[in-house]
């Protein structure tokens, strides 16, 4: 006999128990949503930031966005927010740099009559196929970017994989309607050669050589294969201005195409279009491994899911705002290094092409990410890091050159100082990310740290290493930017030298720290600032008044970073910089001049040194450490104050929310370890020196299972100072925090005052 009263209480606890699952699964999909919805990828398109809004996935090849060919400064990454025109949707774009290349294979929807010239700039928009659009028809999350391109009525969307970018267009005008392709156009660019061929009724493919692209001297060649979801019912090829209809191909470095359709209106037409550094047959294999029976819907649902993932390592508590430029920072801080290999293992670096089983990144600028950025990977993002690591390691054992300076789709420019790669892997290593083949990358470090090949003109023809040996870790100021390349090169053989000592390599542990104090010679105690001095010991006058005189100015030794930054920047030494400035209480009034000093400076300053408090431009990352130098001599109040006045004055959740360029991460990733109290004076020592948090509360997921949650109590504007802190129950007295603390996972908590 069925027992219908145990069959209705089985039944309703079963169906209890689902209703609570769905209630959890629409709980955990909720937070993930809320996360993702909190990523503006608009901020930092204003200003200084350089920042594209498009849509790519973590360290991706493809960054697929809108794109200009204006010159100026303010469009190095493609995009401006004071733009009111649109020239088209090309497919990769530098996240924050300062300076332009890429924006290969635009693509550009059109509608009504035929027009394919660009124009030479955006002031005729009638005349050229650009369109106007606004802001208010704009929409940018992770992986996924939209707008209305207000002259032809047809909204554009945009997502990407790893190496492909994915447009949907929605053609809201019945009739002729067209898609122009235009190889040709670059960001701070010379075409030498393009190539359009059209393979099928949906099926093209092309390539595009140039020079220039972040100083390249020699042609990079780039090819893709595009295929389209419908049939053409009409296409050309474009040459010096005129129309071919009857060829296929057509190879010049004025190249365009167009294909045309009569739709009705509301009719969708997909693009996808895959690249590769390599060749054609790349550029197929690419999409066949990526785009083929993938639609643009699954792909942004997969490239959103990435998303989700990266910015699920974080999860915190504070306003709105903060949560909006906290997460963004997040997403920033995961778009690069970017993807340069093909499916099947092949790239391109310094013009030979090579195979590896490891994936291989560019878009290098560790002078600017070994600071906080790949800190934030040791973290959070160990096999990423790993593979990163690998990477630039094989620069050396595989493709035989030294360790790039700073490497633009596979070529250096030299267009910075020191081998910052050094404090990336050694770093890495330091900390014992699995994966890394530690053989191939000492021998690699090692190599860079003897390496005299010279920086760009921009920084000197000398990159100091004659003097630097001949000196025993300093540069004389017969070099240029003497003091910012010591500083650095400094730094890096810290690293090393950590490095050696790990794998028992004690001989060169002594060569390497000893030459790791060579900034010392440069202290001159009547200056009291780390000062240029010549071969012959004398001191090189300088005119602390004036910025841009070549001999006496500022720019004479000290580049990007200046004087006061440069001062500071000895994080591995941090005792006895302070003992040359005559002790903790003298280093603490030593410190606060600098932040104090606002005496005007004459002349044309660096781009990047923006973001003043006194005479410590924080938009530039020689001074990301230096709001941190207070803890070490006993003033861990001060360094509170100036923490949290740079997180609220110079990040925000505005287009204009960063105070300078984002420089593939570092500005974020600055934000986000002092937003949660902490930061990494100098990585290679495995130690934090903790300032004031921004959020109530955080939980971090480190990447070896194991979370840290940080906690601060009575945190508010008012209350930025640390009454005490404490981590797992014991209280931190020298405001010092340990990687392998952090690492064993726990509870940070901060009692937070008024005073």
């Amino acid at each position: 006999m069925i027992n219908f009263r145990y069959s209705f209480y089985v039944l309703s606890l079963s169906m209890l128990m689902v209703s609570c699952k769905s209630s959890s699964d629409k709980i955990v999909k909720k937070s993930q949503i809320n996360s993702l919805n909190y990523v503006d990828p608009m901020i930092g398109t204003d200003g200084w930031g350089h920042t594209f809004p498009g849509a790519t996935t973590p360290f991706g090849m493809v960054q697929l966005s809108p794109s200009h060919d204006d010159p100026g400064r303010n469009w190095v990454a493609g995009y401006h927010y004071t733009d009111t025109i649109i020239k088209g949707f090309a497919h990769n774009h530098l996240s924050g740099p300062g300076l332009g290349a890429f924006g290969d294979f635009l693509i550009m929807p059109t509608s009504g009559e035929l027009i394919v010239n660009p124009g030479k700039d955006a002031s005729e928009p009638d005349k050229t196929y650009r369109s106007r659009f606004s802001h208010d028809r704009e929409d940018a999350k992770p992986g996924y970017y939209s707008v209305v391109l207000d002259d032809y009525n047809i909204k554009v969307e945009l997502t990407a994989s790893q190496r492909v970018g994915f447009h949907r267009y929605t053609f809201n005008n019945k009739g002729e309607n067209h898609i122009i392709i235009d190889p040709t156009h670059s960001i701070r660019e010379n075409i030498k050669n393009a190539e359009i061929e059209f393979i099928s009724d949906t099926e093209i493919r092309g390539m595009k050589a140039s020079t220039g692209a972040a100083g390249r001297p020699e042609p990079r060649t780039v090819f893709f294969y595009a295929k389209f979801s419908k049939p053409f019912k009409s296409r050309g090829l474009v040459v010096k201005d005129k129309i071919l209809m009857d060829s296929n191909k057509a190879t010049n470095k004025s190249t365009r195409a167009f294909i045309s359709y009569d739709l009705e209106k509301g009719e969708q037409v997909d693009v996808k279009l895959a690249l590769s550094y390599i060749s054609y047959k790349g550029a197929k294999k690419n999409f066949d491994a990526e785009a083929t029976g993938k639609d643009f819907d699954l792909t942004l649902k997969d490239t959103q899911d990435l998303w989700k993932e990266k910015l699920s390592k974080f999860e915190i508590k504070g306003t709105e705002s903060q949560k909006r430029t906290f997460y963004t920072a997040v997403y920033h801080s995961f778009i690069g290094p970017n993807l340069i290999s093909d499916v099947d293992g092949k790239y391109i670096v310094e013009f030979k092409e090579l195979q590896s089983d490891i994936p291989q990144y560019s878009n290098l600028s560790t002078w600017d990410t070994y600071r906080a950025l790949h800190p934030l990977f040791n973290l959070v993002e160990h096999k990423k890091n790993a593979e990163i690591v690998n990477s630039i390691a094989s620069r050396f054992t595989d493709a035989k050159v030294s360790l790039p300076i700073w490497e633009c789709g596979g070529y250096d420019n030299y267009c910075m100082i020191g081998r910052s790669p050094i404090a990336v892997l050694g770093e890495a290593i330091l900390k014992n990310i699995d994966g890394i083949n530690i053989d191939a990358a000492y021998d690699a470090m090692y190599d860079a740290a003897f390496t005299k090949v010279g920086a760009s003109p921009n920084y000197g023809k000398n990159n100091g290493m004659d003097s630097y040996l001949e000196n025993n870790g300093f540069i004389t100021a017969d070099i240029g930017c003497a003091v910012s390349k010591t500083t650095e090169y400094n730094y890096h053989d810290y690293v090393l030298a950590q490095v050696a000592k790990k794998l028992g390599k004690m001989d060169d542990y002594a060569y390497f720290s000893k030459r790791s104090k060579g900034y010392r010679n440069l202290w001159n105690k009547d200056k009291m600032y780390l000062w240029p001095r010549f071969s012959d010991g004398k001191w090189m006058e300088l005119d602390l008044t004036e910025w841009g005189n070549k001999k006496t100015g500022l720019k004479s030794a000290y580049i990007s970073g200046n004087i006061w930054a440069y001062s500071t920047y000895a994080p591995h030494d941090m005792d006895s910089l302070i003992n040359l400035v005559g002790g903790k209480p003298k280093f603490v009034k030593w410190l606060d001049r600098i932040f104090t000093d606002t005496t005007a400076i004459s002349g044309e300053k660096h781009t990047d040194i923006s973001g003043f408090i006194g005479k410590l431009g924080f938009g530039d990352e020689p001074g990301h450490h230096t709001p941190y130098l207070y803890t070490y001599a006993g003033a861990p109040e001060r360094t509170q104050e100036l923490v949290r006045q740079i997180a609220t004055d110079f990040f925000s959740d505005k287009p204009d929310g960063l105070v300078n360029n984002e420089d593939f991460g570092q500005m974020s990733a600055w934000y986000i370890f002092s937003s949660l109290g902490f930061y990494p004076v100098s990585p290679a020592d495995k130690e934090y020196a903790i300032g004031s948090p921004l959020l109530d509360e955080a939980v971090v997921k480190l990447d070896n299972g194991k979370t840290l949650k940080v906690t601060a109590i009575n945190n508010s504007s008012e209350n930025k100072y640390v009454k005490s802190v404490s981590f797992n129950g014991e209280e931190i007295k020298d405001f010092i925090i340990t990687h392998d603390m952090i690492m064993s996972g726990g509870n940070l908590v901060f009692q937070m005052d008024a005073k």
